[in-house]
């Protein structure tokens, strides 16, 4: 178990991981009604963002 100070912050990464997937989402939903984009662009985008954040934070320590 840890102290309490690491399970602070992975509470604190995890809220922030899903406030910025969250956001990701509700911008990309928005976009896409707005423009008709097809489907398949869609689901690309969303993936490929969240593949990207999680490339991108996945090595950093809190």
């Amino acid at each position: 178990m840890g102290t309490t100070s690491d399970v602070l912050g992975v509470v604190r990464r995890v809220l922030a991981d899903l406030l910025v997937v969250t956001v990701w989402v509700a911008f990309l939903t928005l976009a896409a009604l707005a423009t008709a984009w097809p489907r398949s662009v869609f689901y690309a985008l969303l993936v490929g963002g969240i593949a990207a954040w999680v490339e991108i934070t996945a090595d950093q320590k809190d």
